[in-house]
């Protein structure tokens, strides 16, 4: 019976070691990506996030925003915490700009953060 209880206090304080610091990746994520919204010119107030999800396949925190003054374009930001570092790309209908041949209204960036910095910004 002892046994069991310490057992099930370990997963317990795994379990929510785990949960917190997915809550703080989350938190972290959105912050770095409003900056960059923010850089962008773009507000929060106009848009509509369609999908805010972490994407284990490629290990970042995974956000697809929609603007209502570019309604045709989604834009994508990719929070990866072991690089501290938001990339935006932008899709039309599901398809690459390139192929689409159109042009998203707010630039597309990768930006690197040192703590809440900025530090290094490339366009796309």
């Amino acid at each position: 019976m002892r046994r069991l209880f310490i057992i099930l206090l370990f997963i317990f304080i795994a379990w929510g070691g785990y949960k917190l610091n997915f809550l703080q990746y989350e938190k972290r994520a959105d912050e770095r990506i409003a900056k960059v919204i923010e850089l962008q010119k773009a507000t929060m107030k106009n848009s509509e996030i369609l999908v805010d999800v972490y994407d284990y396949k490629n290990e970042c925190w995974y956000q697809r925003i929609l603007f209502k003054d570019d309604p045709e374009i989604t834009y994508d930001y990719e929070y990866t915490r072991s690089e501290n570092k938001v990339r935006v790309s932008a899709r039309f209908h599901n398809m690459s700009l390139d192929l689409a041949k159109k042009h998203a209204k707010y630039p597309l960036y990768d930006i690197y953060f040192d703590e809440d910095k900025i530090t290094d910004v490339n366009e796309r």
